[in-house]
């Protein structure tokens, strides 16, 4: 019995040392490559990655849909409710298009051609843009004189906005070397800035100066406010501000606000914009 015994033990001694053994060599080999560690990082791999999550992205909430529609007609009220739930949840949050137009497009493009095609498109983008107000009738109570007056209030509409984006991207991207594309910048920038992007907003607010250095908006001073503001980037905020005072003061009337921020941020009273 005790020879058995001793036998049994070697055997699992034998067995557990084998195991580790087997584990080392296992933890100590190097994994094979997959596919995201292959690839080399190009704009062309950044587009296609883009461009399947967005496939994948749509065909997620198409076959949410579709389960949806199965419940419905099975008359299933909870599991209604829980893809109703999912679907909401996918529709609340953030969805990039990781692709920007202002990115793809690079610094170098320069605005000098007068393109029939590209300026349809921008008064059509540009129209769109300046009627995003929705004005409902909803009462907001303002007391005045004893008076109860009403007014309606005012919103945006984000889908407009969007559309509006679209297009001006699309601009870009099919006419660049138009001269509205510095225009069609700008306005993104504005509308990435609404939607509190603010990072991408700067991008396409110095895409507007870099393609046409006497672009007639503030895009130097806007980029500058965001820096500064928003992003905490002083340092390059503080040159936009001294190169808006500089090439942009025919556009907007704010001189004085921008030397005395230029002054609470160098520490200088007497600073001046940098000739």
């Amino acid at each position: 019995m005790k020879k058995i015994a001793l036998w049994m033990v070697f055997i699992s001694s034998v067995v557990i040392l084998t195991g580790c053994q087997e584990h080392e060599r296992f933890m100590d080999e190097e994994r094979s490559p997959d596919l995201f560690e292959q690839m080399t990082p190009s704009a062309a791999t950044e587009v296609s990655l883009a461009e399947s999550v967005a496939q994948k992205r749509l065909e997620y909430i198409t076959e949410l849909e579709k389960i949806e529609s199965y419940y419905e007609q099975s008359g299933n009220q909870l599991k209604i409710d829980w893809v109703n739930r999912e679907l909401k949840f996918l529709k609340d949050a953030p969805r990039y298009r990781y692709i920007l137009q202002a990115e793809v497009a690079g610094s170098d493009l320069r605005a000098r051609d007068s393109i029939p095609k590209a300026d349809s498109l921008y008064r059509d983008a540009l129209d769109i843009y300046k009627h995003t107000d929705l004005i409902f009738p909803i009462p907001m109570l303002v007391e005045h004189d004893d008076t109860a007056l009403h007014h309606p209030t005012m919103y945006v509409s984000k889908k407009k906005l969007q559309r509006a984006l679209n297009e001006f991207n699309e601009l870009i991207r099919v006419y660049p070397t138009s001269d509205k594309i510095d225009d069609a910048a700008y306005y993104a920038g504005r509308i990435h800035e609404y939607f509190g992007d603010y990072s991408i907003a700067v991008l396409y607010y110095k895409r507007a100066f870099q393609w046409d250095s006497g672009t007639p908006y503030p895009a130097r001073y806007d980029a500058a406010v965001l820096l500064d503001r928003q992003l905490a980037q002083r340092d390059e905020a503080l040159q936009l501000y001294q190169e808006s005072l500089e090439k942009e003061a025919p556009y907007h009337n704010n001189g004085e606000q921008i030397k005395e921020r230029i002054q609470e941020l160098t520490g200088d009273p007497n600073a001046m914009p940098i000739q």
